[in-house]
């Protein structure tokens, strides 16, 4: 569809916004498909591969709630995340004791050797996966995602009633 019907559509839209979004969206979900494959091999969910990089990350342990922040998930989410790490034997919980209403958690050296064999297989798929892309564009790439990051923040979530749509007649259902 070219700009000029889709901004007909849309009145005030952007047909190259729509696509940017559509294509991040598509990627991410690609992106996303392709490290949950490599954790998949190994027997863990790409969220419980995020979570123990998390920790690992933080060299000692880590608030679950700090966990679940870093990786955007509720902390619904992170307890069944965490409760199937445990069952595994990859994370501890500990006591934290500083604040006896937190809980920590730490990998465990299971855990360890898992990341120390998955992460270099999750790195080698990611540099396969872009090398057709010189490191020129792929800085490019990082500096505009920043940018499109840091406006997604920004907007308002209430942006107010946006114009109707103009649905095209070979659309509408009767």
């Amino acid at each position: 569809m070219d700009a000029t019907v889709f901004e007909h559509e849309f009145p005030g839209a952007s047909r190259l916004s729509a696509r940017v979004f559509r294509d991040l969206e598509v990627t991410g979900a690609l992106a996303e498909a392709a490290i949950a494959t490599v954790a998949q091999r190994r027997g863990v969910s790409h969220a419980a591969l995020n979570a123990l990089a998390v920790i690992e990350g933080n060299g000692g342990p880590i608030a679950v709630g700090e966990v679940s922040a870093a990786m955007h998930i509720t902390s619904a989410t992170m307890t069944g995340v965490l409760d199937t790490l445990a069952r595994n034997g990859y994370v501890e919980r500990l006591a934290d004791p500083g604040d006896r209403r937190r809980v920590l958690v730490e990998i465990t050296p299971s855990a360890q050797a898992l990341l120390d064999a998955l992460l270099p297989e999750v790195v080698q798929m990611t540099t396969a996966a872009v090398a057709c892309v010189d490191d020129a564009d792929l800085d490019e790439l990082v500096r505009l995602l920043e940018v499109v990051r840091a406006a997604i923040v920004a907007v308002e979530t209430e942006l107010g009633t946006p114009p109707a749509r103009r649905t095209p007649s070979h659309l509408r259902r009767s």
